[in-house]
């Protein structure tokens, strides 16, 4: 192809721009299809995501909503107010 370039270029740069532009387009379908298949295993992956984050955030809250939790923190909240009125 080089070597029909140098030689002949009228009659190669015809030819290399029909090649690339067939390659082109079929890389172009290929990014369609790629794109597709991605997008399908992200909403996949997102999906499995949110019920792993779902399952931690309800272990938090279940710490959190325990009565000693609960306790110490009013507890903290009730003795910050204690130490701002004394001042």
């Amino acid at each position: 192809m080089i070597d029909g370039l140098m030689r002949k270029p009228s009659v190669a740069v015809p030819l290399v721009l029909r090649r690339l532009r067939a390659k082109l387009d079929d890389w172009r379908e290929a990014q369609k299809n790629y794109n597709r298949l991605w997008h399908e295993q992200c909403e996949k992956n997102h999906a499995k995501w949110l019920a792993s984050q779902a399952a931690a955030v309800r272990q938090v809250d279940s710490r959190q909503m325990r009565s000693k939790t609960l306790l110490n923190e009013a507890d903290t909240a009730a003795e910050e107010v204690r130490v701002s009125c004394k001042q």
